[in-house]
Parts: structure tokens; sequence; C-alpha cells
């Protein structure tokens, strides 16, 4: 068997077993229904090729069927190439209202610009990303490999600049 291969994912039960007795307990003490926490739980991408096996046969729209069985995406496309407005649109056309998508910033931000001078392609990535209106979960911002302690002022002045 190979680690996380299903055969005939249509035969699975994902429905989740009941809480345990001590989340109450533990979700009381925290306060009031208004600072209960939202999970959400998803993949970093939806295509077939990343989640061979996970879709069943004949699924004519992997975006539409994931968003059925997780309630967010990580959104890494967002990553490699920009989207403009009418994409996520579309995306979000496709799956449930309550449905997030958690978009990461694009490298051209945190990689190539090393979040200097990013404040116009930063601007452009966030307005079409406000596409994804109630949908729109948080931001992710992936730094370089080489980012050390000593380039903490780019974080700095990139949050100082970043479009409220």
């Amino acid at each position: 068997m190979k680690f996380g291969k299903v055969n005939n994912p249509e035969t699975v039960d994902f429905t989740l077993p009941d809480d345990h007795p001590e989340t109450a307990r533990v979700l009381k003490e925290q306060g009031d229904k208004k600072n209960k926490p939202e999970i959400y739980i998803g993949c970093a991408k939806w295509n077939r090729s990343d989640l061979k096996g996970f879709y069943p046969r004949g699924t004519k729209d992997e975006l539409e069927y994931y968003s059925r069985q997780f309630n967010s995406i990580e959104l890494n496309a967002t990553f490699y190439r920009p989207y403009g407005p009418d994409q996520y649109e579309k995306w979000t056309a496709k799956t449930p209202s309550d449905f997030k998508f958690f978009p990461k910033l694009n490298q051209e931000i945190s990689h190539w610009k090393r979040l200097k001078d990013a404040e116009e392609v930063t601007e452009n990535v966030v307005n079409a990303t406000l596409a994804l209106e109630g949908q729109l979960g948080m931001m992710f911002l992936q730094l370089r490999d080489d980012f050390k302690p000593k380039d903490i002022d780019r974080i700095e002045g990139f949050l100082k600049d970043f479009p409220k």
C-alpha cells in the first residue's frame, strides 16, 4: 500500500467524529462563542495531479469537489503568478460562501524584490484578492530561505506600507 493512497475515495466516510468530552470544557474556559476559534482545514493546491487519488472518477471540476470536502485552500498558485479579480470571482462562484481562500503573496514581492520597493506590486496583488470578498482569509508571506534576522527592517518597512 502506498501511504495516503485511496483506491476508491467515493467509498470513504469523511465525517468527523464526535467531539471529545474535554473539548466543551476547554472551549467554555476560553469564553463565549464570540471567542470561539475558527479552524480551517485544507491543502496548498486542489489540482488533480497533486491530489492524485483524492477525486472520484468522473469529477468534472476539482475546485468544486474539493471545496465540499475541505473548508479552505492555501492558494499556493498566487505565489507563482498574479491573478486578476476575474479569476478570483470564478473561484468563489464554484465554492460555498463559507469557504476561505488563503492566498500566498506573490514571489515578486518576497523573493525578487525582497520586500523592497514592492509597494505597487503589493497593492495590485492585494486589490485583486479583494474580489474574494467574504471568502478572503489571511494572506501568507513566504520569505526567502536566505532571509536573516539582520533583514528584519525589511519586514517592518513592508508592513508599514502594506495596503490597509
